[in-house]
Parts: structure tokens; C-alpha cells; sequence
């Protein structure tokens, strides 16, 4: 089947380990997270980053961030001096800017709009919607009916076109098919991916069920088409064929993903194996749906926790909250749901351990349906890799990936794990020296290596002192906060300052039109090139309300494509053939300089979860809120500078393991004391925030760290043994256990130990999305690590100035960071080939400088079995 790629990258991967991993399917769609389609054997592109998984680390990341979040709590200021409260976004302009207005765009996401919508007429009580995202068709929920028969009537005759290519004496419609299966994609997923983010963001009840509807019946076609071997047999000789015009390497590119998708479709299977290929991958799907919904629901709500004698159990919580707790009987046990917000305090909060023991076991209880799902999954997955001639699933997920093998994954992850152990083991044995203060009220010191003398730290140990660790670093009396530094309209005006300085590109605020977005909160900014013009649009969703999803999330609702020499012509459809039906969504495109022909523009939205904004109050950001916000910007500036001609390699459509490192590097822009320094500014005050303060927030926020990397490490390797179970040798006998694994793997490389009666795996979700790619964060975190010492980090140069010129030490240059001649170099090298180009050539290329880097260039360039040791060498480092 043609394998759908995913375009929503979603945020949960930790530290920030957002998104999102992507496979290189054929016929490409974006997929969201709970409805990832293991019959096309998509490995989602989920990143960064799907909030609805709550993991050991990232409940750690909570934990260790929380007195930080105390410090950084909203200012009570409620001066408007700043800005003028009657601000509506400036008209579009008959030429882009150069450069935005930092002030409109601070305003523009700052301050509330208007009730009444900005663009419309002056005094007219109504005008009719444009249509979301100003497609016409879009004005109303009931025009998807007729918006998805027409696609399905011009996907028809193309399909028909190509599959008939082969019989055109001339030549001319092989030479056509790797573009007309390009464009066959981009007809699908205009509507699919578009549909995709309507039913997960829009709060119309009747555009969500007209969406949902559209997009099952779109992706039911697609499976369909993944069934067509005459679309394989073109494709094909179309590879083959003596053109006069050879193929382009572009074309060659493109040409392999869809080559290489349908063969791991099961294509080329004789019919007995082709038909169980399609009963296990319609199984899978179905598990794969029950997986997720178990996992994003978070623990099973029943059987409650009991807490015998409450009054003792939670001693120091307050009285309130205890007697808020609900008992069967006067005096009696007081009760709790595994998981509520009341589990998650007693967690954090509870002095006796026994109280958080129980809530922890409570909420990671052993439920034997779930644990038969996923095991179901597991069983299939393997035999489904049988059928296709591969011994793993692990195996046929990575063919595609950088890493290409389990092999090399489980030698990145072991060398990994073994570097980071100690470093994991002394953050415990921290928070160990906590519990036995806290316990005898002694002293222990840090010096003394040993912890033989220490009380064990448990599971339900960890939440309980990391907070209390928190509180030793940063007392909310002597650290102000940050957050009045960080409002949303000056993180936006950062982010466009730091893309003018690195690429020439910056934000523009836009009014949008009647029914062109879905709620008077989302924002759009046209994104301008200072050379080529407007080059996309974003369409910014970053606030609450009721009913919103309250992960971040980076959703393609349109790809970049060339579209000047789309044979429309030769698909055969008569004159006027979609009158009845209404128009589509295709669009003549746009000329940018130094392209030839026309392009069709991105499109992306990102959505995330940064609280509302009010008169004289904007909504103000938190360390994780703006890293978010940064990683999902990474995402987009991909999607926006990744234009290539064509679609199935556009933008961010690239491999799961190298579709992170765009947005992974924007985390050390936004590490950096010096770029923040750059931009961040009270939001009524406008002073400047001071270097110091930036500093000793970012040392809280990384306090810890140490842990939580070994806690991703174990995940992604836990992911990858569930992954290498081999239907011969266990999955056909029904032998999988995985909660012995899981058990067993935390004992090995873990420095917690198990809990006897749980089964956590049951909520690591990305254990679908993800299957045998839940690596790729870290993976990506490497190579971002070496990209931004490469081209970036100006930190060395500052030391060596503070010897001479007393300037603080460790900061940076701004101004040499934010090097547009870096900038330049990552551009060209990387995100404006999308996944038109090796992933191992674009690494190789970008770190190459010097006699000694060009040698570790070529040597990455290849993308063996050594270029993975190099990479896994640049993490240690």
C-alpha cells in the first residue's frame, strides 16, 4: 500500500523532544497521532513532539521545571504603556517588507484583536466567509462533500493516466510519471492534511464530523491505490526507460521513495502473501487505534486508589484538600483516580512515601487488556516483517532511516547508555542525599562518592525530591522571574529578528479575511524572503481555549511543489468537468526570483497551549513554553525555506531521523544567553533582561538533565527491543512478554529500579507512531549538537575576550551567532533540499571546514556503520 506521510509533527519527545519522526511514504499525507496507519507502514511523524503521553522523563522535566515555573510566574504589572490597545494588524502591503515592524508584530500576537472581524468593511454587519485559509471551497463544513468526490474523480484519472503510460508509443507519459505521482500525492493530501487539522483544532463540532468523514474516505482510496500494481509497473519502467530527457536527480529521488515505499507495502508479493499482508496491516490498524486511545487517556480510572488513613498519609497537604477527597464512610480511607490532577499532588506534594507509592502503582497498575493490546501489536508487527521477507519490524521501519538497521541502532543507543550512566546515577544519588536529610535531618555530603549509606530512591521517589531539589537552587524570594521578559509577541519578534539575521527572512503580520482561520485567536504571519518575497504563510494558534488540544504541534496543511508544468490537459477530463462538484484547492502558484516557473506556497499551522491574552496583559512564557515555541518555529522555517519542485520532498517530508534536526538546533538558539539577550524585554517596562538572570534560570531548567537523557536513552531502547522481537523465533508462539522486558531492560541499563505490579509501557504511545524510530530525537540532538558547534557557537571566541576585556565568560556573541553567513551554510547544505538529498550527504556537507573536519565529513557522507559511531561520539562529547 502506498504509505501516507505524516505531516503533523507533534511535541513529546523530551527534553523538548518534540516531535515528531516521519517515514518516506509514497503517496504522502499527514497523519495524526492517534490514527497513524501501520497499513502503509507510516512511522508518523508525531514529534516532537504528542503531548498526550505522560512518560517517566517528561514527568521528571515537570518535576525538575516546576520551581522554575514558580519563579517565572506571571508579573502582576498591568501597565499598557508598551502598547497602543486599540492595535489592528497593519493591511497587506503591494510589496513585501524587507523586514517586519518589531512593534506591530510584538502588538500583534500581545494584544487582543477586535471583537468584529478587521477586514471587513466599514460599517457592513456581513460579508460572506473567503473560506479557511482563503480556499474557496472551504466556506462551508457541507462543501467537503462535494470537495471529496471531486478529488476523488480527478485522483481517478490520474491514476488511470499513469497506470497507462507504459502504452504511449512516444514515451512522452513515462517521462511524465514520477511527476504525475507527485501530483497524484499533492491532490490527495491538499485535502487530507487539510482535514487533518480541522478535525484537531477546529471548534466547530460540524467541520470536525465533515472532516473526519472527508479524510477516512481520502485515505480509504489511498489504500486502494497502495494495491495498484499497474501504478508500481510504471513507475518502474519509467525508471528504466532510455529518455531522451533523463530523469533529473530530483526525479531519481522521488522516483525511490515511491519505489522503495511500495515494495515495503508488500507490491510485489505473490497474491496469497499480498492478502495477508492486507488482512495483518488492516489489524494493525485497528490495534494501533485502541493502542493510542488507551495511551493518550491516560491510566484506566478504575479500580481507585485507596489511601488508609488520610490524615496521616498526607500530613502537611492542608486540610483542605484532604477533607476535599472522597471516603466511603466517615474516618475511612480516602480515595483518588489514578492519574486525576489530586494523584498527580500527592505525588509531588506528599511527605510519607507510602502515600506516594500507592498513588504511583495506582496509576501504572498492570491492566491486562491494554498489556494484550499492545503485545497483539507487537505479534503482529513481527509477523507482518515476515511476510515481507524482513526478521524484524524493526528491519523494515528502518530501511529508509539514516541509521538503516537495528544493528546500528542498538550500537548508537549501548554506547549511549554506557557513557550516560554514571552521569544518571549521580543525579539520583542527588536526590538519594535529599531523602536521607530529609528523613534523619543529617547532613550527607556531596563529596562522599559512596551511597551503600543512603536509602534507596525510588520510582515514586523521583517527582517528591526533584521538587524539593528545585527549591535548594532557586527560592522564588531571591530569583525574579522571567516570564514578564517573555511575552508571546516579543518571542515571535525574536524569532523573526534571528531568521532576518540567519536567512534573510522575517515575519509579517497579516489581517485575515472572514472564515479564513477557525477561531478570532489564531494569528497569520506571511513570511518574506529579502529576495525572493513572500514565500509562505504560518498560521499561528498558540492560545487556550476551551476544547483545544493542549499539545504543540506543527500540522503541513500545504506542501511547496512547482506547478507551472502540471500536464492538467493530459489526465483527460473533459471541459468543465467539476462544475457540478465547485472548485478545488489548486492554485496557479507564485513566481520567486531566482526560480523558474511557478510554486504553490506553504502552508503551516502551529498550535500550542500559551494561555490567553487580555487588555494590557499578553500571554506570557515560561522556560518549556518557549522552547516549544522555538522547536515548532524550527519545523516551520523548514516547511518555508525546503521549496522544492517537488512535492513528496518538500519541506519537512523527510526521514524520520533527520526530520527533527532543523527544530532540535532552534533549541540552541534559545539556549543561548546571548541570542535571548537579542530580544528578550519587559513587556511593560521594556527594559532589557539582564544576562545574569537568563543564566540561572537556564541552569535550573538543565539541573537534572543527566537523568532524563538516560531516561530518553532507555525508552529508545526499550522501543527497539520490543521492535526486534523476530516472528520466528518468540512472536509466533505468542511469546512476548513485555512487561518482562520493560522490567528487565530497567534493571540492566536503569538506575531506578523496577516497580513489581506495573506496567508503564501501556501509556508509552509512541510506541505506534514511533515504532523502532523512537531513537530519532536523540539521534537528531547529535547532529544538531555538532551543527551549532560548526556554524554557530561563538561561546569559545567570548572566553577568550573576557580574559582580555573582563566581559562575562560562557555568553557568546549575539551578533556572531545569529551569522548570516552560518545561516547561509544551513540553508544551501540542508533545509532547502526538504528530503530531496541524502540525509548523510547534507550532515557531511554542513560540518565540513578545515583538513581535519573534511576528513569526519567524508567519513559521516558515507552513512555506514562508521558515520553512526561518529554521530553517537558527538552526543558523548
Amino acid at each position: 500500500m502506498l504509505p501516507l506521510r505524516m505531516r503533523a509533527l507533534r511535541s513529546t519527545l523530551s527534553p523538548a523532544a518534540r516531535h515528531r519522526g516521519s517515514s518516506s511514504p509514497a503517496l504522502s499525507t499527514s497523519l495524526s497521532s492517534s490514527l497513524s496507519l501501520p497499513s502503509q507502514l507510516a512511522t508518523l511523524r508525531l514529534l516532537r513532539h504528542f503531548a498526550f503521553i505522560s512518560t517517566s522523563s517528561s514527568t521528571l522535566r515537570r518535576a525538575t521545571q516546576n520551581q522554575a515555573a514558580a519563579a517565572t510566574a506571571t508579573a502582576t504589572s498591568t501597565s499598557t504603556s508598551a502598547y497602543d490597545s486599540s492595535y489592528i494588524p497593519p493591511p497587506p502591503s503591494t510589496s513585501a517588507p524587507l523586514q517586519s515592524d518589531i512593534q506591530a508584530l510584538k502588538a500583534h500576537f500581545d494584544l487582543p484583536l477586535p471583537r468584529s472581524q478587521p477586514s471587513l468593511p466599514f460599517g457592513s454587519t456581513k460579508q460572506p466567509p473567503r473560506g479557511l485559509f482563503l480556499f474557496p471551497p472551504l466556506t462551508d463544513p457541507s462543501n467537503l462533500v462535494a470537495l471529496t468526490e471531486r478529488t476523488l474523480v480527478q485522483a481517478s484519472a490520474i491514476v488511470e493516466r499513469i497506470c497507462n503510460a507504459p502504452q504511449d508509443p512516444s514515451g512522452k507519459e513515462l517521462r511524465l510519471v514520477v511527476k504525475n505521482l507527485d501530483r497524484l500525492s499533492d491532490v490527495l493530501c491538499g485535502v487530507i492534511d487539510m482535514c487533518e487539522l480541522v478535525r484537531n483544532v477546529h471548534p466547530d463540532k460540524e467541520w470536525v464530523a465533515e472532516s473526519d468523514r472527508a479524510y477516512e474516505t481520502l485515505c480509504s482510496f489511498m489504500n486502494e491505490l497502495n494495491t495498484s500494481t499497474g501504478l508500481y509497473e510504471s513507475l518502474l519502467q519509467a525508471v528504466s526507460h532510455p529518455h531522451p530527457s533523463p530523469l533529473s536527480a530530483a526525479e531519481l529521488k522521488v522516483a525511490q521513495t515511491f519505489i522503495s515505499d511500495f515494495e515495503r507495502s508488500g507490491i510485489h508479493l505473490p497474491p496469497a502473501a499480498r492478502a495477508k499482508f492486507v488482512r495483518l496491516s488492516d489489524s494493525l490498524l485497528s490495534l494501533g487505534r485502541t493502542f493510542l486511545s488507551f495511551a493518550s487517556s491516560g491510566p484506566s480510572s478504575t479500580p481507585l486508589v485507596e489511601l488508609p488513613d488520610p490524615e496521616k498519609l498526607l500530613a502537611g497537604m492542608g486540610s483542605q484538600f484532604i477533607d476535599s477527597l472522597p471516603r466511603r464512610k466517615r474516618g475511612g480511607s480516602a480515595f483518588v483516580v489514578p492519574g486525576s490532577w489530586e494523584a498527580q499532588m500527592i505525588a509531588r506534594y506528599a511527605r510519607e512515601g507510602e502515600a506516594r507509592r500507592l498513588v504511583y502503582v495506582g496509576g501504572m497498575r498492570e491492566d491486562p487488556e491494554r498489556v494484550a493490546v499492545l503485545e497483539s501489536m507487537l505479534r503482529e508487527r513481527a509477523e507482518l516483517a515476515n511476510v515481507l521477507g524482513k526478521e524484524t519490524w524493526a528491519d523494515v521501519a528502518l530501511t529508509d532511516k539514516m541509521a538503516k538497521n537495528p544493528t546500528n541502532v542498538l550500537g548508537f543507543l549501548s554506547s549511549l547508555a554506557q557513557h550516560h550512566k554514571p552521569s544518571a546515577a549521580s543525579d539520583v544519588a542527588t536526590l538519594q542525599r535529599l531523602k536521607a536529610t530529609t528523613l534523619t535531618g543529617n547532613y550527607y555530603d556531596p563529596s562522599n562518592g559512596s551511597t551503600g549509606h543512603l536509602p534507596p530512591l525510588y520510582a515514586w521517589d523521583r517527582d517528591y525530591f526533584a521538587e524539593k531539589y528545585m527549591s535548594t537552587l532557586a527560592p522564588t524570594s531571591s530569583l525574579p522571574p522571567i516570564t514578564p521578559y517573555l511575552s508571546t509577541g516579543t518571542a515571535m519578534a525574536g524569532l523573526s529578528s534571528i531568521f532576518t539575521n540567519l536567512y534573510g527572512i522575517s515575519f509579517v503580520p497579516r489581517p485575515v479575511s472572514y472564515g479564513e482561520v477557525w477561531h478570532p485567536s489564531v494569528r497569520r504571519l506571511d513570511v518574506v524572503d529579502e529576495n525572493e518575497g513572500t514565500i509562505g504563510v504560518i498560521y499561528c494558534d498558540l492560545f487556550s481555549r476551551p476544547g483545544k488540544p493542549p499539545s504543540a504541534a506543527h500540522y503541513t496543511v500545504r506542501c511547496s511543489r512547482r506547478v507551472d508544468d502540471d500536464d492538467v490537459l493530459g489526465d483527460g477530463l473533459a471541459e468543465g468537468w467539476d462544475e457540478s462538484y465547485g472548485g478545488g484547492l489548486e492554485v496557479e502558484g507564485e513566481r520567486l526570483k531566482g526560480k523558474e516557473g511557478r510554486y504553490q506556497l506553504p502552508i503551516v499551522v502551529l498550535t500550542t497551549d500559551f494561555g490567553s491574552v487580555d487588555n494590557g496583559r499578553p500571554a506570557l512564557l515560561g522556560w518549556n513554553d518557549l522552547e516549544t515555541l522555538f522547536h515548532e518555529m524550527g519545523h516551520a522555517i523548514h516547511s518555508m525555506i525546503g521549496r522544492t519542485e517537488f512535492h513528496n520532498v518538500s519541506g519537512t517530508r523527510c526521514a524520520t531521523d533527520f526530520v527533527e534536526l532543523p527544530s532540535i538546533l532552534m533549541e540552541h538558539f534559545v539556549s543561548s544567553p546571548a541570542v535571548l539577550s537579542t530580544f528578550a524585554r519587559h513587556y511593560a517596562t521594556d527594559e532589557p533582561i539582564p544576562v545574569g538572570l537568563i543564566q540561572a534560570h537556564l541552569g535550573i531548567n538543565q539541573s537534572l538533565a543527566a537523568l532524563e537523557t538516560h531516561g530518553q536513552i532507555t525508552m529508545a531502547m526499550l522501543d527497539q527491543k520490543y521492535h526486534c522481537i523476530s516472528h520466528s523465533h518468540g512472536s509466533a508462539s505468542g511469546d512476548v512478554d513485555s512487561t518482562r522486558i520493560w522490567h528487565d531492560l530497567q534493571r540492566e541499563i536503569g538506575v531506578v529500579p523496577p516497580v513489581e505490579g506495573t506496567a508503564w509501557q501501556t501509556q508509552f504511545g509512541h510506541l505506534y507512531g514511533y515504532g523502532a524510530t523512537y531513537y530519532s530525537y536523540l539521534f537528531d540532538r547529535a547532529i544538531a549538537g555538532k551543527v551549532w558547534s560548526t556554524l554557530f557557537d561563538t561561546t569559545a571566541n567570548a572566553n577568550n575576550k573576557s580574559k582580555h576585556t573582563g566581559a562575562s565568560a560562557g555568553v557568546g556573541d549575539g551578533e556572531g551567532i545569529l551569522s548570516r553567513e552560518g545561516g547561509e551554510k544551513l540553508k544551501e547544505k540542508v533545509l532547502k533540499w526538504g528530503g530531496g538529498k541524502d540525509p548523510w550527504v547534507m550532515v557531511g556537507d554542513v560540518i565540513g571546514s578545515g583538513a581535519s573536519a573534511s576528513k569526519e565529513s567524508e567519513e559521516v557522507s558515507r552513512g555506514d556503520e562508521r558515520a553512526m559511531e561518529i554521530v553517537g561520539g558527538w552526543m558523548i562529547k
